[in-house]
């Protein structure tokens, strides 16, 4: 049961401490019960029994409250009445909830809490059952982040993943996916149709915007990408600008490789960085530029053409020779 909250174990644990030495459980009223045992009361209200699904009577399968399998048992009691358990029941299984009609035949009180919220008792059998526990978890997430100031702007387009920390003023747009450790600032933009994975740190300010996908990937404060990029290893300083199209060739076939790109630079659409380079700080890459691997490309330079190399301005814009 993915969606049970800290809470209710919270609650369960002081209701076993209040039966005086006996026992309690967790339980719920769903609108499916769905192969749940069902919880059968006294008529003063007091639990009685669990029965399993596939042992109740017509009348006790009518019942509506169901056993959730979240115990809170005096050890004791558990290893006292373990060996006693048999599998005389249709399913020929050794039943832990016996254990609650035995300790009622002992006059022990047993608690039963019924959770306020049954989306808590959602099981996980199927991926049926699984994409159900998906969409509760996912929206126990964005509401948090949106309580702290965060912009989700569509959420039922939105994915983010726990473990993702976001500031105050972001922007989150419609059809983007945040994987878990991801870190965002304050008054950053992300989308539409961004995906952000592991590794990924947004300074203040900076922006991700449609279709463009990073990992491993450093953004100083206002730099920017804000098209059909993917910027994966690198180290982008402030006020960097990431043009339509850019491609950081990371991977040889073999390893991963990281570039940097200094404060100021800007990287023309389409361009190929091909790992590992560094782009310094002011430095202008022209559209379509493949940037060779291991190059160095020094401050305020221009470098266009492939593979790219300086701007000759003295041959009226022609590259310069090879490096």
């Amino acid at each position: 049961m993915p969606l049970l909250s800290r809470e209710s174990l919270s609650r369960l644990v002081e209701a076993h401490a209040g039966t005086g030495g006996g026992a309690a459980m967790l339980t719920a009223e769903p609108a499916d019960p769905r192969g749940f045992g069902r919880i059968v009361r006294r008529s003063d209200g007091a639990v009685l029994r669990i029965v399993e699904q596939k042992d109740a009577t017509p009348q006790e399968l009518a019942l509506s409250e169901v056993n959730l399998g979240v115990y809170a048992f005096t050890g004791r009691d558990l290893v006292r009445h373990l060996p006693g358990l048999t599998n005389d029941n249709a399913q020929k299984e050794y039943y832990l909830t016996d254990v609650v009609g035995r300790l009622v035949a002992e006059q022990k009180r047993v608690a039963a809490l019924v959770l306020a919220d049954e989306r808590e008792a959602i099981g996980v059998n199927t991926l049926v059952h699984l994409a159900e526990a998906r969409s509760v978890l996912q929206h126990r997430v964005l509401e948090e982040h949106m309580l702290r100031g965060v912009w989700i702007e569509d959420p039922a387009t939105t994915y983010i993943d726990w473990g993702v920390e976001i500031g105050a003023r972001t922007h989150v747009q419609p059809c983007s996916v945040i994987r878990s450790g991801v870190k965002i600032g304050e008054g950053c933009e992300v989308g539409p149709f961004a995906h952000l994975r592991s590794g990924t740190v947004l300074a203040d300010g900076a922006a991700v915007g449609n279709f463009v996908e990073t990992k491993n990937a450093r953004f100083g404060p206002r730099a920017k990408a804000k098209h059909l990029a993917y910027v994966g290893d690198a180290e982008l300083g402030e006020k960097v600008n990431i043009g339509a199209g850019t491609v950081f060739a990371n991977y040889d076939g073999k390893l991963k490789h990281r570039s940097i790109v200094e404060a100021g630079a800007f990287v023309g659409s389409g361009t190929v960085l091909v790992a590992p380079v560094k782009v310094g700080r002011g430095a202008t890459t022209g559209a379509g530029a493949v940037v060779k691997r291991g190059s160095d490309i020094p401050a305020g330079e221009t470098w266009i053409g492939v593979p790219a190399r300086k701007l000759d301005k003295s041959s009226g814009g022609a590259p310069g020779a090879a490096p």
